[in-house]
């Protein structure tokens, strides 16, 4: 449905470089997708990696054509971080500057996240309490679970229609489409608003459990999988709990940290010796970075 930029992926993705890991031992079951001058990239390496994608975007690492797309972006990263260290990049004043501020960074965020999630606001109490409270904020619209395959070719389309209607594993069907050039995504339960208008009255005039289309849209004919449906209205405590977590969290953490720094200033010996003065400027940094 949305297409994807692998460069952004690649430039986007902020976590460490896999060829810093592949001394690591792993699990002997762990598949090898690729080794890069001797170091391997594992299943469970790439898993990670695709972890750290926005949400619209992993469905489509999970098709045979994105996983070869996303690999191919991982290799190019390594490389691309091979060569940056073999210039000696890490070396320049700049960078360690760069590099300190960013572990520093790491540290204080870790720190925050392990002290505001132990404290009593994310409390499975206090979610509940703020689920009961906030009632009618929460609920949502009617919402359909759904699969599909897209094909730019009708005929293509029409075919994997009739196969599932006749009761061929849908899952199945998605594999042979991706080898024959379609596209497919589990795109999970979506509401109305985010999809194409004919795809969507598509999805949510179909019954539970059933197969409609092909559908024709601006990316082509979909054959979708009505998988549940479910009436707008408050959806399980169960199913909201990690958003009402995220959405307590800012706030939690803003109190943890004050709390914190109260404490840690008590404890500590502080003796300031001097103000910094008005209206000075900043020095300016060196020209060159080094």
């Amino acid at each position: 449905m949305r297409k994807l930029t692998w460069a952004v992926v690649l430039v986007t993705v902020a976590v460490p470089c896999l060829f810093a890991c592949g001394s690591a031992e792993k699990k002997e079951k762990d598949v090898v997708l690729a080794v890069v001058d001797g170091d391997r990239i594992t299943e469970s390496m790439f898993r990670k990696e695709a972890e750290n994608l926005p949400p619209y975007i992993r469905p489509i690492v999970e098709t045979q054509a994105g996983r070869k797309q996303f690999l191919d972006s991982l290799i190019s990263r390594d490389l691309l971080m091979r060569e940056a260290l073999r210039r000696g990049l890490e070396r320049q004043r700049s960078v360690r500057e760069r590099l300190e501020q960013a572990r520093k960074s790491i540290l204080l965020e870790t720190l925050l996240r392990e002290v505001a999630e132990n404290s009593p606001g994310l409390s499975e109490e206090a979610l509940r309490k703020y689920y009961e409270q906030n009632r009618e904020s929460l609920k949502e619209g009617e919402r359909v679970r759904v699969r599909h395959i897209l094909f730019k070719d009708e005929r293509q389309a029409e075919e994997v229609a009739d196969k599932a209607r006749k009761g061929y594993p849908f899952e199945e069907l998605m594999t042979e489409a991706e080898a024959a050039g379609g596209t497919t995504a589990d795109l999970g339960l979506i509401e109305r608003g985010a999809y194409d208008k004919e795809f969507e009255k598509a999805a949510f005039g179909a019954a539970e459990n059933s197969i409609t289309g092909p559908v024709k849209t601006v990316y082509g004919y979909h054959v979708l999988q009505v998988l549940e449906k479910r009436p707008a209205g408050l959806p399980p405590f169960e199913e909201v709990r990690e958003k009402i977590a995220a959405d307590l969290r800012e706030a939690v953490q803003r109190e943890a940290f004050e709390n914190l720094v109260d404490g840690l200033k008590k404890r500590a010996e502080i003796r300031l010796e001097g103000n910094p003065s008005a209206g000075e400027h900043l020095p300016a940094k060196p020209p060159g970075g080094r």
